[in-house]
């Protein structure tokens, strides 16, 4: 008789999935928070005078604020792609 190894499969324990639920929705609650009170302040700072700056040579050239968002949550998420592929890697190798 010869006997087979084989390995056992682990799941997720049912209490980290529901952590990790209510942490994602507390923080979409918390984020929601934080864009109404932007929205207020944007409202209400909207009202004050603005001075006049001259302007800054190169400005102009600036990527806006939207655009350097959008790039660095690309480059992280790239990064956290290949953090993510590299760690699987790795545990699969040494397991």
């Amino acid at each position: 008789m010869v006997a087979t190894k084989t390995k056992p499969t682990t799941e997720i324990p049912e209490i980290a999935v529901k952590l990790s639920e209510q942490m994602i929705t507390a923080l979409k609650q918390y984020q929601q928070f934080s864009l109404d009170a932007a929205q207020t302040w944007a409202k209400v700072a909207a009202t004050f005078p603005v001075a006049e700056f001259p302007a800054i040579p190169g400005a102009p050239e600036l990527p806006s604020t939207a655009a350097l968002t959008s790039f660095a949550f690309d480059f992280t998420t790239e990064l956290l792609a290949a953090q993510r592929a590299f760690a699987l890697e790795l545990v699969s190798t040494l397991a």
